[in-house]
């Protein structure tokens, strides 16, 4: 039986759990929006100055006009050509176009009425590749759409993008190709509106993910050390294993917050881990509630579980997406099936007064509404925030309770153990005199205890030794952590952010500012492959960043194919800056010539630049919350800048205020004063070689 404490604790972690799934249900259902907001009829949406209203975003929902089996471009498309409408959101469904449609074109036309003169676009989950046009201008696309299947790419890439509402009506074309995905079609609606409404939308759903993917990796890795300090509980591991896999599919799933980490995981590779881990999850859970209620539960039910689990699994390591992707509506039917039968057997297990089957139940209850929400959701007919990953969360916060409490049991029985022995240490004399013969019969029995005994202590020095090993592993992993933050921001800033949490704006009164831009780069690369044209800039940026580094100089960052680095952004700012940049933009120089030459002598692809540099007085700092940028500003960024632009290629063009610091160190070439953009005529000097 629970005691009182026991029982509060259960009421507070029921009442938490419910108090934050109706926060969550509120949270999704609050952006599928009211019946005010414009909706589009016949493919035309009517905006009705609903951003006049501090609106300050809103989805493209509504009758689209749509063009089956057909990419049609804007200028092809006309009142004559023959259409249909289709709700968005919505998935393809078999037999209302053609059963095997692959293909199709969507247009709808915004009538501008209070659209801002600057707004953004973003696009969500759309089936497997799309491209849109603006007013027959391509302003968004995910991988490469095709009515060829060889040449399809799928990919799924939420980009955000802003555009002009400079005319009265604005002709939105979208069109999708899937050949990849067991349905296609447009399961969330594009989203219009200001862009920090949209960011702050985006922001707001991955924090929860990464809010999730944290809490529940703390817990696998409690209870895998559980398991590791305890290895005849193999309830831990099973239930540690089961969290990874959660972690996973939060990862690869809602946000894609694996795409933060490998931008570049192709579109197949996540939906395999997606799958793979919704469809293997299962078979952990049932070795976990079988080791923890094991009377509840026939083993056959188990080999069951494992069996159909494991056929569904190994269909997403021997076949496509689009094949396994199709099956997922018959494991759900599977998943709902055994979630029922779990909950007859946790009621069982609750009317037996097991503990933790009580917090079992409400757990896989959270979980089978998230799911069933979330299905609805996946079939393309609601818009909203999937709940899968909070109702994971919460339903493992249930499981943690239920193993807490077979914890416990065995604390309460180890610690009765120790009364015993303590009340017999006291009372030896008597128990001699009064139970002699009893107590030799009973010496192998405190044998056997003292032997036990023993082995508990073993076993705790055993955990304080992990906890010592885990305690060196955080020190390294800090180690690192300080590196790549001093690989990203200079040291000075490093520190105030590690002290202070921010850093200040710093004032320099003299740094040097140097530009690279490659010539022609657009024209030269237009029809280069992306691997190749990766790997060009990769080596130029490469060089440049270690000539940045021979001469002191800090990377502000690149800019397309442009190269920004700074000298003298520190405390002790001296002329040897100045001839330190200088000295780089020469070397900088030779390595891109020097390179030319090769790709010269073999005839291929070779580039050539313009160097600027100018020296003055820039304000350095931190900006954004997240994925830290140290920048520099200041109109010597921009005077740098057209110094650069205002070079030939091959050529290290220097300002005037430049020179006037180098001018006895290097030979240069005066090019007499040249116009520039939002400037007068400034003096120019080319730097031809160092004399020392």
């Amino acid at each position: 039986m629970k005691t009182v404490k026991e029982k509060k604790i259960l009421i507070h972690i029921i009442m938490k759990n419910f108090f934050l799934v109706f926060v969550l249900l509120a949270f999704s259902f609050c952006s599928y929006g009211s019946m005010e907001k414009p909706y589009a009829r016949q493919g035309v949406m009517d905006l009705n100055y609903y951003f006049s209203s501090q609106k300050s975003s809103l989805y493209l929902d509504g009758e689209w006009t749509f063009y089956p089996d057909k990419l049609l471009m804007p200028y092809e498309i006309s009142d004559s050509t023959p259409s249909e409408t289709i709700i968005v959101p919505g998935l393809w469904k078999k037999n209302i176009f053609q059963s095997d449609l692959e293909k199709g074109t969507y247009k709808l036309l915004l009538l501008n009425h209070g659209l801002p003169p600057v707004f953004s676009i973003r696009n969500h989950q759309i089936f497997s590749a799309f491209k849109l046009f603006l007013n027959g201008d391509e302003i968004l696309k995910n991988g490469n759409v095709s009515s060829n299947k060889d040449q399809e790419i799928a990919c799924y890439n939420p980009r955000t993008i802003s555009v002009y509402a400079d005319t009265d009506t604005l002709e939105l074309v979208l069109h999708v190709s899937n050949y990849h995905y067991h349905t296609g079609g447009v399961q969330e609606s594009i989203i219009i509106g200001n862009s920090e409404s949209l960011l702050r939308n985006n922001l707001g759903r991955s924090g929860i993910d990464f809010f999730l993917t944290g809490s529940l990796l703390i817990m696998a890795i409690y209870y895998l050390s559980l398991f590791f300090v305890m290895k005849k509980e193999q309830s831990s591991l099973y239930f540690s294993i089961f969290i990874f896999l959660s972690i996973l599919r939060i990862l690869v799933s809602g946000q894609r917050l694996l795409l933060f980490v490998f931008p570049d995981l192709p579109w197949n590779v996540m939906l395999h881990l997606e799958y793979g881990s919704f469809y293997l999850a299962p078979i952990f859970f049932i070795l976990f509630f079988n080791a923890v209620f094991r009377e509840e539960i026939k083993i056959y039910v188990v080999n069951l579980v494992l069996l159909v689990s494991g056929l569904f699994t190994f269909t997403v390591i021997v076949t496509p997406v689009k094949i396994f992707s199709a099956i997922l509506p018959i494991y759900q039917i599977y998943i709902g099936i055994l979630a029922i039968f779990m909950f007859s057997r946790l009621w069982k297990a609750r009317k037996n007064n097991k503990e933790g089957a009580f917090a079992l139940l409400i757990g896989i209850f959270i979980l089978f509404i998230a799911m069933l929400h979330d299905m609805v959701f996946a079939m393309g007919n609601l818009r909203g925030n999937e709940l899968f990953p909070a109702g994971i969360f919460l339903f493992i916060l249930c499981q943690s309770y239920a193993l807490s409490v077979k914890f416990s049991d065995i604390n309460k029985e180890n610690q009765k153990l120790w009364e015993e022995i303590d009340y017999k240490n006291q009372h030896l004399e008597r128990l001699v005199k009064d139970r002699t013969r009893e107590l030799e019969e009973q010496k192998d029995l405190l044998q056997q205890a003292n032997s036990e005994l023993d082995q508990k202590r073993q076993n705790v020095e055993d955990q304080r030794e992990i906890m010592e090993e885990i305690n060196e592993m955080l020190e390294k992993e800090k180690s690192k952590t300080d590196q790549l933050l001093l690989n990203v921001l200079p040291r000075h800033i490093a520190d105030e952010l590690k002290l202070f949490g921010k850093s200040l704006a710093h004032s320099y009164p003299q740094v040097s500012v140097l530009f690279v831009d490659f010539v022609r780069f657009s024209d030269l690369t237009e029809n280069l492959k992306p691997s190749i044209l990766l790997k060009e800039l990769h080596y130029y940026f490469a060089g440049f960043d270690d000539i940045a580094r021979k001469y002191n100089l800090e990377k502000i960052k690149t800019i397309g194919d442009a190269y920004m680095c700074a000298g003298g952004l520190h405390e002790n700012t001296s002329d040897l800056d100045v001839k330190n940049t200088v000295m780089a933009a020469l070397e900088i120089n030779m390595f891109i010539q020097s390179h030319k030459e090769e790709k010269l002598s073999v005839n291929d692809l070779w580039f050539d630049c313009r160097i600027g540099i100018h020296t003055g007085p820039v304000i350095a700092g931190v900006v954004g919350k997240s994925k830290f940028a140290f920048d520099i500003w200041g109109s010597t960024v921009n005077v740098a800048k057209r110094m650069e632009a205002a070079c030939e290629p091959g050529k290290v063009n220097v300002s005037e205020f430049t020179y006037q610091y180098i001018k006895n160190d290097f030979k240069c070439h005066s090019r007499g004063n040249i116009s520039m953009k939002h400037k007068k005529n400034m003096q120019m000097f080319f730097v031809e070689k160092y004399i020392g």
